[in-house]
């Protein structure tokens, strides 16, 4: 009998692909406006919101929780780390000390947001990977956009957006993806 690790990469040539083309939209990015910001240095944000599954069948959606750290590194491009808890998942699990369960979805991973403009309203594309844990371990990947409202000479922003998460490496059926829509606040220095 054989047993199939929790964690694997389905091949090289996928894992050589996923990096080389996150890295190429991380430099391209940047090189779009080298200017380091000379009020901001990064942000602190957290958000709340709904996330669901897709497919055929999806169970109900609930609730999806994300804070992330930011770095400025222009005054359109930052690089952070994220974690994020999203309840999607309705199935029942064992029950724990006498509480119920259920499947939930985790990760943490580092992402890379792209600001357009210069005033208090800026809309933003964002993109994510790192490590998330389902029904598995994998490595997955997120990607998305929203609409962040931070005063000049504020410390604090607010924003709403939505994103799409799945895996990238080759976990079968089902597929774990899943989108959220959610609010947030932060804070800058």
């Amino acid at each position: 009998m054989t047993s199939s690790p929790d964690c694997y990469i389905s091949g090289d040539s996928d894992w050589g692909f996923a990096i080389s083309f996150f890295i190429g939209i991380l430099l391209l990015l940047l090189s779009a406006d080298p200017i380091i910001p000379a009020n901001g240095l990064g942000s602190a944000m957290f958000s709340v919101g709904y996330g669901n599954r897709t497919g055929s069948n999806p169970p109900g959606g609930s609730l999806a929780l994300r804070g992330a750290l930011m770095v400025d590194l222009s005054i359109s491009f930052a690089l952070g780390m994220e974690a994020g808890f999203y309840l999607i998942e309705q199935e029942p699990l064992p029950t724990i000390y006498e509480y119920p369960t259920t499947k939930s979805i985790f990760h943490f991973g580092a992402v890379a947001q792209y600001l357009f403009g210069t005033g208090s309203i800026r809309p933003y594309l964002q993109v994510g990977a790192g490590h998330y844990t389902w029904n598995t371990n994998f490595l997955g990947a997120s990607a998305g956009g929203g609409v962040r409202y931070q005063p000049e000479n504020f410390g604090y922003l607010l924003f709403i957006e939505g994103r799409w998460h799945d895996n990238i490496q080759n976990l079968g059926v089902p597929s774990p993806g899943f989108y959220t829509i959610s609010a947030g606040a932060g804070v800058s220095w």
